[in-house]
Formats: C-alpha cells, sequence, structure tokens
C-alpha cells in the first residue's frame, strides 16, 4: 500500500467498536490482495497517530488478526501479512457476494435496471459515508471543544 494512503479511518456511525472496525478493514485489505502475503503493517505506534486511535486499540486488532492467522508477529521487526492466505480470503469474500448477487436479482425483480441498481446503490453507499463524515465532524467539535 502506498505509504500516503491510510488504511483505516474510524466510522464514528457504526456500533462496531474501533478495534473491531480496524481489524475487519485489514482483514479485508489482505483477503482482497491489496495487503499481499509477507507485506509489513505499519507499526502499531504509527498506525494508532495516523488515525488517531489509541495505541491499545490497534494492539487489540493485531493481537485479533494474528489469532485468526491472518498477520504474523516477527520479533524485533513488526507485524507482516501471513503468506499464502488467498484461498481463505476468496471464500469469506465469495460468501459475501453471494449475498450481494442476491440483492441485485431482487432489485432486478422489482423491474430495475442495472444502471437504477447502480445508481441506487451508489446513493445507499453515498448516505453511509456522509453519516460517517458528520459523526466524525461531530466527535471533532466535541473535542475542539474541551
Amino acid at each position: 500500500m502506498s505509504a500516503n494512503t491510510s488504511i483505516f479511518e474510524v466510522d464514528e456511525a457504526s456500533d462496531l467498536p474501533i478495534w473491531v472496525q480496524l481489524r475487519n478493514r485489514i482483514a479485508y485489505l489482505i483477503r482482497t490482495g491489496r495487503l499481499k502475503g509477507g507485506e509489513q503493517l505499519p507499526s502499531i505506534r504509527s498506525l494508532a497517530a495516523d488515525a488517531k486511535i489509541n495505541y491499545n486499540t490497534v494492539t487489540k486488532a493485531y493481537r485479533d488478526l494474528e489469532l485468526e492467522k491472518l498477520i504474523v508477529s516477527v520479533r524485533g521487526r513488526g507485524m507482516y501479512v501471513q503468506k499464502n492466505l488467498a484461498a481463505q480470503g476468496e471464500q469469506k469474500t465469495l460468501a459475501i457476494d453471494a449475498v450481494l448477487e442476491d440483492c441485485v436479482q431482487q432489485y432486478r425483480s422489482l423491474g430495475m435496471t442495472f444502471d437504477e441498481i447502480d445508481d441506487h446503490v451508489r446513493a445507499i453507499t453515498d448516505s453511509m459515508r456522509s453519516e460517517a463524515r458528520s459523526a466524525a465532524e461531530e466527535r471533532t467539535i466535541y473535542y475542539d471543544a474541551e
């Protein structure tokens, strides 16, 4: 991944704990191949600073990913993406893709075109993105008031 791009942003509108959001994001990046086997993950301190979250939150997410055997800790060197994970990741992605395909079929049964479905799904994701931004702005205002 590029050094300039953050791998994680807190979704303030989510009901998931931040450590779970982080774990899910990194697992997704690994399973989709955006983080490759053998690639080094950001240090706990740098990821915590970049995402503006607690050091212990990152530690907990990394520990859980290590228990899932998605990442491995190399003493004195950091955390690395486990090698040879493609098959496991593909299975989970395929299961979610099947749910999405079912949704598309249901929209089609309502008479929607593929372009209308694209627009509808984009409107849903845009709405969710807007809610997350509003929550983040609200959090910023709260912290700035202190």
